[in-house]
């Protein structure tokens, strides 16, 4: 508030100084071309003669010298703003790497900046959803594209049994795949509407932890992967299903990308009003680069594992624990696993 009060007063300085400046030039040349017309009897005056006539001819001459001054000094003060009206009409036009660069006075080099800010941020949101609308369509037009090569396939009657049944493995694996990827998608998209909290009920969180692990016993079993968990009992206050969707997805995630025989480390404790969730896996590590994309739709940073997911877990995952006043973040190093840390209120009201 103090800040915007500034500048509205550093405004008003320099509008006022640049009147000032306007009325001193204009009346300097003003008498300078009368004094110089009386000087060379181009303005005529007789002792006792009448003012009006004088007075008539300095104000025209004033008038057209204000006039004229004011014409060619107003290209001064408003050339930034003619230069940000045309930066705004190419932004419009869909242009986003237009860049500005105001230099005076201080308020104009800060316009600067958060315009160009602005611009960056509007291409980065563009090739975002360029990329968003390119994945959406190759995520769903792969299995369907697999479904009816197979199909085709096994119409031709000319296979054996063995192959019938691989192919027929093959299409419900794919339909698996794509029904999952509907669901995830439809999931994804109700949460992403909803800008309001309901259904919140108190239940136990430790406990709610502890069967998203078992649900997932068929993947951590089948990898023989060991748990080393450390969890306080915590009651909580929140939308139960929406919130299951967390656990299943990070738990699920470090179950993907760990190691055979590996070891996932789970802890949940309590931190003044919140509790602070942690899964921790073995496996190959993100570098920076990865990380800093990790919760956009379809990015997957492992794409040897393309066939696993589809890149929607960890956007769904934000978007639920931003409803529930929560944040989400990892720390990870290539070769060295990752740890994901959940902070969720206990009660946000």
């Amino acid at each position: 508030m103090k800040e915007h009060t500034g500048v509205r007063i550093k405004i008003t300085l320099l509008t006022t100084g640049f009147v000032f400046i306007l009325l001193v030039l204009t009346i300097f040349a003003s008498n300078t071309i009368i004094f110089f017309a009386l000087r060379h009897g181009w303005i005529r005056t007789e002792p006792g003669a009448h003012l009006k006539p004088i007075l008539f001819q300095s104000g025209i001459i004033s008038i057209i010298i204000g006039t004229t001054i004011s014409f060619f000094m107003s290209h001064f003060p408003l050339h930034p703003l003619n230069v940000l009206i045309h930066a705004i009409h190419e932004v419009s036009a869909g242009n986003y790497d237009v860049k500005i660069h105001l230099e005076h006075p201080k308020e104009f080099q800060k316009l600067s900046e958060c315009f160009n800010q602005m611009t960056e941020e509007l291409a980065g949101i563009e090739m975002f959803r360029s990329d968003f609308i390119n994945n959406f369509s190759h995520e769903f037009k792969t299995p369907i594209v697999s479904i009816l090569g197979f199909a085709k396939l096994l119409r031709s009657q000319k296979l054996d049994a063995c192959q019938s049944q691989e192919y027929l493995d093959i299409i419900i694996e794919e339909s698996r795949r794509l029904s999952k990827l509907s669901s995830t998608v439809l999931n994804l998209s109700k949460v992403e509407t909803l800008t309001l909290l309901t259904d919140r009920t108190v239940y136990s969180l430790s406990e709610q932890i502890r069967e998203s692990i078992l649900l997932l016993e068929s993947k951590w079993s089948k990898k023989q992967i060991g748990f080393d968990i450390d969890m306080e009992e915590v009651m909580i206050r929140a939308n139960e299903p929406l919130l299951k969707q967390v656990w299943m997805n990070l738990l699920d995630n470090a179950v993907k990308f760990s190691p055979v025989k590996g070891c996932i480390a789970v802890t949940l404790h309590l931190n003044d009003k919140n509790a602070i969730f942690t899964v921790k896996d073995q496996g190959d590590g993100m570098d920076d680069k990865i990380i800093k994309f990790i919760f956009d739709k379809f990015f997957q940073g492992d794409t040897s594992r393309h066939m696993e997911g589809n890149g929607l877990g960890l956007p769904l995952v934000k978007r639920i624990l931003e409803l529930h006043k929560g944040n989400i973040s990892v720390q990870s190093q290539t070769g060295k696993g990752s740890v994901f840390i959940v902070q969720v209120p206990l009660d946000e009201n």
